[in-house]
């Protein structure tokens, strides 16, 4: 079962591109790589960012956009906040509470992932090994060290990580940067509980 984003109920309703009322919008899931391009448009300055994304996260065009009333946006703005930094399981707390899932190496993914002709709801992330790491390190910049090390540890395939949400992106770095960063004790008393 995959998380559905929330309706956001406008305080003041607006005029569509169409002449339509807008009462209501359906909020969208951010994808990372969407999310990449849309940041890499506005810059640097955070206003412009979370106009981008608050583009993308709407389906709104930038003369709808600016109707909004400012609760409206900050309500919006706050959903683009946590869609951007919270980890998957944050929006799947009670499903995950459910399933009681104990295992850490396995990821519940936001939106099911579609890669290889097949559907994918979860992922089982495998820890890096050494040559992994020393390739990853070669590499260029943040991003580019951060996605060949995720599709390492994730089976996927590099372009297969654009399609993944940015709370699951988020998700797989907080794993990751474990097996990265933390000794090997540490995953025996994670185990042994």
């Amino acid at each position: 079962m995959s998380w559905t984003p929330p309706v956001h109920a406008l305080l003041s309703p607006i005029t569509g591109d169409d002449q339509s009322t807008i009462e209501q919008i359906q909020l969208k899931p951010l994808y990372y790589a969407a999310q990449k391009e849309a940041l890499a448009r506005a810059g640097d300055d955070e206003d412009d960012q979370f106009f981008e994304l608050a583009k993308l996260a709407t389906g709104l065009s930038v003369k709808e956009l600016d109707q909004l009333k400012r609760p409206d946006y900050v309500s919006i703005a706050q959903y683009v906040h946590e869609m951007s930094t919270r980890p998957a399981s944050y929006f799947l707390q009670p499903d995950i509470e459910a399933e009681a899932v104990d295992d850490p190496d396995q990821v519940q993914l936001l939106q099911p992932l579609n890669v290889a002709g097949r559907s994918l709801t979860s992922l089982t992330l495998e820890m890096p090994v050494l040559r992994a790491t020393k390739a990853m390190k070669k590499l260029k910049t943040a991003n580019e060290r951060a996605e060949f090390i995720t599709a390492h540890c994730s089976g996927l395939m590099l372009p297969d990580l654009d399609l993944l949400t940015v709370p699951d992106w988020t998700q797989l770095q907080v794993r990751i940067d474990d097996f990265l960063n933390k000794p090997a004790d540490f995953f025996r008393s994670a185990t042994s509980k």
